[in-house]
């Protein structure tokens, strides 16, 4: 079956404002956002404080709140407000909403049916990278020693940078790595070299065959070592790894040394180690890559997965990988089908129970809660933060309390996350929408959570 991939909303979203979870008063989050279309506040002044905006980025920061911090809505109360909203135009809808803090079923309809997840499957991927590397993880991207000279050596960093940027996070930079580098090579008296490149930390092929013609829109080639994500001024790189060696090589040689010739090589396992960079920690790159929907990171974070208990980084290691984590996680039943780690393939089935089983985890284990600290906030930044979601009068309760990731393919709408509602509980969420319009899929996805935060 072929989809259209006109309106689809996986691209990046360059939203104003900054979001910092600070402290909270009684149950109350309190947030510093951005504003929605017409510049109303984008959360409710009666239930938030909102201190000043912070004049440059900084980390979010959280004080957890403890559990159970409200009456949990009664099953029969829930079912009846989600079953309440109108489903004109949204097709064949689904949920499933848990207690995060015991992973106890609340409510559901069809919430253990297989469906396409689309983005959500961001946090099945994030999950499992957690699962393997810890949050503090760093990738290191190094220059090691070769006989006839030097290898630049990818680590896996889906953020590392052309150009150093200031600001949070700290990304790692071909530009530190050349400084560091040049200065490595000048100490030891050392003014030309050849320069390898290696990219084989992820074996296989770089593109997913489950992905459809035009998906080239939305990623880029997986690859171990590229800069920027292989975005270029012409669009997406088809050799990224190529790209970023020749950027690096010219770098060098800014720096005066002489670069003989630039080819791909790979490095020995015991090779020394000339001078190195390192990503943000794993924690902050799956934030980043939740709040923006970024298909990239999700791919990288999705080969690394791949890498687990032997594996070579393959899509095929990664298929393989996920399945074994998940279960784990208890994030896996039967039938269920990941193609990918973006969800850019209509291939990928899962339910909506485990989608909001993994917001759950991400309560109940510090490990894992960037599984929620990175989530959209409805009417303030990411994915929820654009103008037209919750912008009606029985959506707009949802605004600063619902925090979720998003999912939309051709025909499927997704969202995953959690929110607090009126009577202080916390609820886990997962609503779908199929084979309805997008404009009726987003209204019920909208409203439903705008029913769930109004209890």
């Amino acid at each position: 079956m072929t989809h259209s991939r006109a309106q689809r909303l996986t691209s990046r979203v360059i939203v104003p404002g900054i979001v910092v979870l600070a402290g909270l008063s009684l149950t109350l989050w309190a947030l510093t956002v951005g504003t929605v279309a017409g510049g109303q506040p984008s959360i409710e002044a009666t239930r938030y404080a909102t201190p000043a905006m912070t004049p440059t980025p900084a980390p979010p920061t959280l004080v957890w709140p403890v559990a159970a911090p409200g009456p949990v809505p009664a099953e029969a109360d829930l079912t009846a407000a989600l079953a309440a909203i109108s489903t004109e135009g949204a097709g064949t809808v689904a949920w499933a909403v848990v207690n995060p803090w015991d992973d106890q079923r609340l409510t559901s309809q069809d919430g253990d049916g297989l469906m396409v997840p689309a983005s959500t499957l961001k946090l099945i991927t994030s999950a499992a990278a957690l699962q393997i590397y810890g949050a503090e993880h760093r990738f290191a991207t190094r220059v090691v020693s070769s006989a006839d000279g030097i290898i630049l050596v990818g680590g896996g960093d889906p953020d590392l940078t052309e150009q150093p940027a200031s600001g949070y996070p700290a990304r790692a930079s071909l530009v530190d790595l050349a400084d560091r580098t040049a200065a490595a090579l000048a100490a030891a008296g050392t003014t030309s070299v050849a320069l390898g490149y290696d990219d084989t930390l992820f074996a296989g092929p770089t593109w997913n065959e489950a992905w459809e013609d035009g998906d080239d829109a939305w990623t880029s080639p997986t690859s171990a070592l590229w800069m920027d994500k292989g975005l270029t001024n012409g669009g997406r790189s088809t050799t990224p790894a190529a790209d970023a060696a020749a950027e690096f090589a010219d770098l060098l040689r800014q720096r005066g040394l002489t670069v003989n010739s630039v080819n791909a090589t790979p490095a020995a396992a015991d090779a020394a180690v000339v001078a190195e960079v390192n990503s943000p920690p794993l924690r902050t790159i799956i934030e980043e890559c939740l709040l923006a929907s970024d298909n990239d990171v999700a791919e990288v974070l999705f080969r690394h997965v791949g890498r687990a208990q032997g594996g070579d980084g393959s899509i095929v290691a990664a298929q393989q990988s996920i399945q074994t984590v998940a279960t784990e996680l208890g994030l896996w039943t039967e039938g269920m089908v990941i193609r990918d780690g973006s969800g850019l393939s209509y291939d990928n089935q899962v339910t909506p129970a485990v989608i909001a089983r993994a917001i759950g985890l991400g309560f109940r284990d510090p490990a894992y809660r960037a599984l929620v600290t990175g989530l959209p906030v409805a009417g303030g930044v990411g994915t929820l933060g654009l103008s037209w979601r919750y912008d009606e009068p029985s959506e707009v309760a949802a605004r600063g309390v619902v925090r979720a990731k998003t999912g939309t393919l051709t025909s499927v709408h997704t969202l995953g996350g959690f929110v607090q509602t009126r009577s202080g509980a916390f609820l886990a969420f997962s609503v779908t929408s199929h084979d309805g319009t997008d404009a009726g899929a987003r209204d019920w996805l909208d409203r439903a959570t705008a029913a769930l935060a109004s209890l």
